[in-house]
């Protein structure tokens, strides 16, 4: 009896064991459980494990020193347009000062009687009626007598020249003498009714 106390006690065929064996080479490997990471974040990883990551941080700082560039450029362009403007406005504001001047009634006076011009008395200033069906054929008539009168005074006082000798040099670069022009007579205006 002593030898069945010092034997483990067995256990019924249809038990499942207790114990098991490891043996790690028919076990499948476990997966730890991978946090989820995006995709572009993956992307970024593999790139920064290579050596592209190189070539894409030189690409995006030549941007960058390129993008200073072109805003430099425009800065200077905007400089230039504004003391464009400067000058433009200070222009305008020596032209409006030159209008102010010039078109003052007393300087508009003044030149009027160093000119021999006299202002009309109140009485002497009329309107004239437009009636253009008569106006017209007054101002051909008018012309055709101004053209006559013009052309016979043009004739009796200009002299000719005979064909046969040249022009001479005092002729050639001087201007054509004018005709004599007789003044013509003023029409009287018929007063409104």
């Amino acid at each position: 009896m002593a030898r069945a106390a010092a034997a483990p006690a067995r256990r019924p065929s249809g038990a499942p064991p207790t114990h098991v064996p490891r043996r790690p080479w028919l076990e499948a490997p476990r997966r730890l459980p991978t946090p989820s990471v995006p995709r572009g974040a993956a992307v970024l990883d593999a790139l920064l494990a290579g050596r592209a990551w190189i070539a894409i941080v030189f690409v995006l700082l030549s941007g960058i020193v390129f993008f200073n560039v072109d805003l430099l450029r425009m800065n200077r362009d905007i400089a230039v347009t504004v003391e464009r403007a400067r000058t433009v406005q200070l222009e305008n504001t020596r032209l409006r000062t030159d209008i102010a001047r010039l078109g003052s009634s007393e300087r508009i006076q003044r030149v009027a009687a160093e000119r021999g011009l006299v202002l009309p008395a109140p009485g002497e200033v009329r309107y004239l009626r437009s009636r253009p069906s008569v106006d017209a054929s007054r101002a051909a008539v008018r012309m055709k007598a101004d053209e006559a009168s013009l052309s016979k005074a043009g004739q009796a006082g200009a002299p000719q020249a005979d064909p046969a000798r040249p022009p001479s040099a005092d002729a050639v670069g001087a201007p054509p003498a004018s005709p004599a022009v007789p003044q013509a007579d003023p029409v009287p205006v018929q007063p409104q009714e």
